[in-house]
């Protein structure tokens, strides 16, 4: 009876042997060195800098990926890779609309290679062709403003030169942007005529043509802040002196990046029924042309740097000294300002690249012409990016011509 049992008991664990062994392989797959079947039938949809391949892959079960080899216009070798569960690659980084070569291969979990296909693709111009065409420019104070297109919001560096009295050109300024439509000022430049240039330049170091162009600044000068001066502001206001500046001679001490420190910034607090604001004598009666303002650092486009505010002048040393006068009493605002965010989050997303590139420089506003001059500027908040009445400051600068009192 014993013998019967351990046949019976044989025979089963056979069984499950056999059964086992039939059954698809389970873990690594087996290393072979035989190259697997190419991809077939390839589609080609072209776009700016670049064009998608779709096709059909071949029945091969240890399929790995299929890999594009090819070498852009600027010399950058290319290898991409799509895993085998996809039936699509696509390649970016040509510049000129034109025909180029590629080599399409499959490859197994050995490591062989098919046989490559060569597919023709025909990309159209990169975007950086079509920025550079729609560059224009007007002449400022101290300098010009310029103005692009960027349908397609890819990233560019747009680079600025002039050509020195050698003849030579040397840089200026460069935007790195992918804002849609991108406005920014070229300063700092004499009031001669002078022949600047500009070219654009994408992440795969595709160039465009150098472009000239020949024009004269406007003249202004930078207002001296050593003759700046603190007036009077309401008692109502609620500074911070825990973590901000008291005194107001923090917004012109030279530091342009601040926030990390105490003291750095001038922090009012928000305060209910008082919209936060400050008044300042600029030493000297001036037709403003433009002015800069850095907000608090480590809040860019957050909580209290202003939003949406406006400037008011004066000559009038009483009004200017009485923390209770009016709007009325100013004669209105001399200009509205609305800051502006390149990358258009809002205030809870955090800092792009490009946002902190464009906080970091100052957020510049330029006034009409139109306004008098003033030798008294009263700076109140309507709305912060954070939505409060409070204020963080931590640097103005100030442009124009003086006038003679």
């Amino acid at each position: 009876m014993k013998s019967m049992k351990n046949s019976i008991f044989a025979v089963c664990i056979c069984c499950l042997l056999f059964s086992a062994c039939s059954e698809d392989p389970i873990g690594q797959y087996s290393i072979d060195g035989t190259p697997p079947q190419p991809i077939s039938n390839p589609r080609v949809s072209n776009f700016s800098g670049g064009a998608t391949i779709t096709y059909d892959l071949p029945d091969e079960i240890d399929l790995l990926y299929v890999r594009a080899q090819f070498t852009l216009p600027s010399g950058q070798k290319q290898d991409i890779k799509v895993s085998s569960f996809s039936n699509a690659l696509t390649v970016k980084g040509f510049a000129r609309s034109q025909e180029y070569k590629l080599q399409l291969v499959t490859v197994d979990r050995s490591q062989n290679e098919s046989t490559p296909v060569e597919v023709t693709i025909h990309p159209d111009d990169a975007f950086i062709f079509d920025l550079i065409n729609s560059l224009e420019y007007e002449i400022a104070r101290g300098g010009f403003k310029v103005k692009w297109e960027n349908a397609l919001q890819e990233e560019a560096r747009v680079t600025f030169l002039k050509k020195n009295q050698a003849g030579v050109y040397e840089l200026i300024e460069t935007f790195y942007t992918s804002e849609k439509n991108a406005q920014r000022a070229i300063r700092g430049q004499e009031a001669v005529p002078t022949t600047f240039a500009v070219f654009a330049r994408d992440t795969y170091n595709n160039y465009t043509d150098t472009l000239e162009f020949q024009l004269e600044p406007l003249y202004e000068q930078r207002i001296d802040n050593k003759n700046f001066i603190e007036m009077p502001k309401s008692p109502a206001l609620d500074l911070f002196p825990g973590w901000g500046s008291t005194t107001l001679d923090v917004v012109w001490d030279d530091v342009l990046v601040a926030g990390a420190v105490a003291g750095e910034v001038y922090y009012i607090r928000p305060t209910e029924g008082i919209n936060a604001y400050f008044t300042m004598d600029l030493g000297v009666k001036v037709k403003l042309s433009r002015f800069r303002m850095w907000g608090r650092s480590d809040y860019y486009f957050r909580l209290h740097n202003p939003y949406d505010f406006y400037l008011m002048g004066t000559n009038d040393l009483a009004v200017a000294q009485n923390p209770a006068s009016t709007d009325a009493d100013w004669g209105g605002p001399l200009i509205n300002c609305i800051s502006h965010r390149p990358s258009g989050l809002g205030s809870d997303e955090p800092a792009t690249g490009e946002d902190l590139s464009y906080a970091q420089a100052g957020e510049e506003f330029e006034f009409t012409g139109d306004e008098p001059a003033v030798r008294y500027i009263r700076f109140r908040v309507r709305r912060t990016w954070g939505g409060s009445n409070g204020l963080h400051v931590a640097e103005l600068r100030f442009w124009g011509e003086l006038i003679a009192e």
